[in-house]
């Protein structure tokens, strides 16, 4: 199966809907009054319980823009990152809560991170006495709040998941420093940069067979095998959603009503929702109108008599001729001698298969 942080770089980058839901969380408990400023879409992602539901870079960069603004300019992500428990990450959380060592718990971020976010791939490994766990981006969009906010959930959690709460780790971070990095100081306990080539967490190499105080060798074998059928769904879910659309888009092709608004209101969808998921995919809509177009041609051209006028206004062409250039750009040649080509197919194929 593909990976699914291997998509289009162009795509949006997209977090597990959890960040958005504690981050609203987080400013309604410091302001509950601020619950009618929230627009529908973050209302929504309050009640959202779908473990599989996503949030992009762009609105949670937003989302925390507005936060910081309302509580007066103070950097949330520290407390937030405090808030924010195993659960919080779903089935992920629980597989990692349940895992044996440090070592194991490392693993399982890189190979299941993309359940969390696909802004970061995760690499793990060992450098003489310290191991490290870094976040790399996964594309050109970069997000220096993200990474701090993730190690220091990670900072958080190992501590909590070992049982050790003076655990001492050291820190370096991309971005510019926040006006108060005292707190970024007291979570990871070691050494706290900023402006470095790289976000990074290391800690003594030891650390690496410390228990997980919460480890369940058969709970997390059976956590593990579900957090691999979540992988497989996220793309199956993703890949149905593509195929109804792109059924839709050929039942509406006759109709001339082939466009991003009218395909949205028969999925019941906002047009912008749409148009993020199919940006998500890595998808353009009139590009796919024009592959459902393209393939939709070769099998009328193949499999039936259709006349080529007939065809052209299956297809929402206006006429004959827009359907001919359209073919040509597709396939080079018109339809007329691609439909002649596949009539000699099979002839061609008896003729090799006569006997002498």
């Amino acid at each position: 199966m593909p990976n699914p942080s291997q998509r289009q770089h162009n795509a949006p980058r997209t977090l597990n809907v959890a960040y958005a839901r504690v981050l609203l969380g987080h400013l309604l408990q410091a302001r509950p009054d601020l619950l009618q400023v929230l627009d529908a879409a973050q209302q929504r992602y309050l009640d959202q319980q779908d473990p599989l539901a996503r949030c992009t870079l762009q609105e949670w960069h937003a989302m925390l823009d507005m936060a910081e603004r309302h509580l007066g300019g103070r950097d949330m992500i520290p407390d937030m990152a405090e808030q924010f428990k195993p659960w919080h990450a779903g089935l992920l959380g629980f597989t990692l809560m349940t895992s044996a060592t440090v070592a194991d718990l490392g693993g399982l971020l890189r190979r299941f991170h993309h359940l969390l976010d696909d802004v970061f791939l995760v690499e793990r490994g060992a450098q003489g006495e310290r191991f490290f766990l870094r976040l790399r981006a996964a594309t050109s969009e970069q997000s220096h709040r993200l990474a701090r906010f993730s190690l220091t959930v990670w900072a958080q959690r190992l501590r909590w998941l070992t049982g050790q709460p003076d655990l001492k780790l050291d820190v370096s971070f991309e971005g510019p420093a926040p006006a108060d990095a005292g707190p970024y100081r007291r979570i990871f306990g070691g050494t706290v940069r900023f402006d470095q080539d790289d976000n990074t967490m290391w800690g003594d190499v030891a650390c690496l067979e410390m228990p997980i105080v919460s480890r369940d060798t058969v709970s997390h074998m059976l956590l593990q095998g579900q957090a691999l059928k979540q992988l497989a769904l996220m793309s199956r879910t993703e890949d149905r959603f593509i195929e109804r659309l792109q059924s839709l888009i050929r039942t509406q092709l006759a109709l001339g009503k082939v466009n991003l608004e009218d395909m949205a209101a028969e999925l019941k969808l906002p047009a912008r929702t749409l148009q993020r998921r199919l940006e998500e995919a890595g998808l353009n809509f009139r590009l796919m109108v024009d592959d459902v177009r393209k393939s939709q041609a070769q099998h009328y051209l193949r499999d039936t008599r259709m006349p080529l006028g007939e065809m052209a206004s299956s297809l929402g062409f206006a006429d004959h001729a827009s359907f001919n250039r359209a073919f040509k750009r597709w396939s080079g040649v018109s339809p007329g001698a691609f439909r002649r080509a596949q009539v000699a197919l099979p002839e061609a194929s008896t003729d090799q298969g006569a006997p002498l």
